[in-house]
């Protein structure tokens, strides 16, 4: 999952990207919060990455609960894209 979120509102919503994650920490072995390097015109582009799914439908339904508790402004901002290893 990402978001692009103004630079400015990043100390007031990394606590709760931080909450989500430690909500769901049963389902994974690792959750982690990145930033791209270079924020843009003062975008800034935070990622949740989860690594260790052994249920990834329980993941699902725990991830989804989990951000449906979140800020609307970070429900509007998030996008959802799914990777596996190659």
């Amino acid at each position: 999952m990402y978001y692009k979120l103004a630079s400015a509102d990043l100390p007031l919503l990394l606590p709760r990207l931080r909450a989500l994650q430690a909500q769901i920490a049963p389902a994974v072995a690792q959750a982690r919060l990145q930033a791209r390097v270079d924020i843009v015109d003062g975008v800034a582009t935070v990622m949740e990455v989860y690594s260790g799914v052994a249920d990834p439908a329980q993941f699902a339904r725990r991830l989804d609960a989990a951000a449906g508790a979140l800020p609307d402004a970070l429900r509007a901002a998030r996008r959802t894209e799914r990777f596996r290893d190659l």
